[in-house]
């Protein structure tokens, strides 16, 4: 990590959102490994936390972002359950077996020659949250994350929007720019993206899945529930 400025870590929990950046001056090199604290009321206006409910967790290590524009960011991202409401739930990242960052760098390696994507400037994430199951839902947030940034939607009346729709699926989409405050995002860069709300529980009232940008000329789409 000697080229690292910081670390950013993101993360989507409880119907919220995180997102700290940690200088690597602050970090006490004797350790091995970084510990990073993320909170969140187990109950908000959108859901009350319980297990085992899914959340994920990314960080990102970021250097010298102009000299790097062109490659892909060294991350790692996790999801995991909540294993309590009342104590830590542990997450690890950077661990010497995650093959997260590999997987992304051989879909970069093999977009490279494609020069139409390299021109792109935005990246479009379609977030798709089958309800079929769940058409009482009132209230749902949406969130979407890549490279460190996060957007995210509530839907106050979601019976409202289905009523509306011969679909049972509530689909949004955010609009990403590529250029970040850490790097441009690349074919390959690993994207998240959770719904949460009360009425999906049980099994869950927040429930992530994940996926890699494959397209800058179409949205990249990913079923969250």
């Amino acid at each position: 990590m000697k080229n690292t400025k910081f670390i950013r870590v993101t993360a989507f929990i409880n119907g919220e959102d995180f997102k700290q950046d940690i200088p690597i001056s602050s970090i006490d090199k004797s350790k091995k490994k970084v510990d990073v604290e993320l909170k969140t009321d187990v109950k908000n206006d959108i859901v009350e936390a319980d297990t085992p409910d899914e959340f994920f967790v990314c960080a990102y290590q970021v250097g010298d972002v102009l000299k790097d524009y062109k490659s892909l960011t060294k991350f790692d991202c996790n999801e995991g359950d909540l294993l309590s409401t009342s104590k830590p739930t542990e997450i690890e990242l950077f661990k010497s077996g995650s093959q997260v960052y590999a997987k992304s760098q051989a879909v970069y390696a093999a977009h490279l020659t494609n020069v139409n994507d390299s021109n792109s400037d935005k990246v479009k994430i379609k977030i798709l949250s089958p309800l079929a199951d769940k058409k009482g839902t009132e209230k749902l947030v949406i969130g979407a994350m890549i490279k460190g940034q996060i957007q995210s939607e509530v839907i106050e009346d979601v019976k409202a929007e289905l009523d509306k729709s011969d679909s049972s699926t509530i689909q949004r989409t955010f609009i990403f720019d590529r250029d970040t405050d850490i790097g441009r995002i690349q074919i390959g860069d690993r994207y998240h993206a959770c719904v949460a709300s009360d009425d999906l529980s049980p099994p869950e009232g927040q429930e992530c899945e994940k996926r890699v940008v494959k397209h800058f000329d179409k949205s990249n789409s990913l079923p969250a529930r």
